[in-house]
């Protein structure tokens, strides 16, 4: 049989839990470079004004600038989109949750101790991150 289509991930993998989702107070739009591979639940990080998907070089020089992106968009699904700068929708604040397990960075998996740092700074910017949700 041939594959029609690939649908990302769900919203609900990724976020445990979002003070106020009704006003979007822990949510941003901003300009996303999406590069292939990348979905709802990648962890991102500021650099030159844009955010980009971290990979585990990235760790040891982690900005306080994170957030996960959570959204493509109305009738958009992030696997979809070409690669190139987007318009996307960030959790960048807290008080919130997002599910461990759901969290994405890009290229080879984190260690631990990355993971560490990677949830360290989630946590200062009020996101916290969850085993289970």
């Amino acid at each position: 049989m041939t594959k029609l289509a690939t649908m990302g991930k769900k919203l609900s993998g990724v976020l445990a839990q979002e003070f106020a989702p009704e006003s979007g107070y822990c949510r941003t739009t901003a300009t996303v470079t999406v590069e292939a591979g990348m979905d709802v639940g990648a962890v991102l990080r500021l650099s030159a004004g844009k955010w980009v998907w971290v990979a585990a070089a990235d760790v040891a020089t982690l900005p306080a600038d994170v957030a996960v992106l959570i959204e493509a968009g109305y009738g958009k699904d992030v696997p979809t989109l070409t690669a190139g700068d987007h318009q996307l929708t960030l959790l960048v604040r807290g008080p919130s949750a997002v599910v461990d397990a759901g969290l994405l960075y890009k290229g080879v998996a984190l260690s631990g101790a990355q993971k560490t740092t990677v949830q360290t700074a989630l946590l200062a910017k009020g996101i916290a991150t969850r085993t289970a949700v």
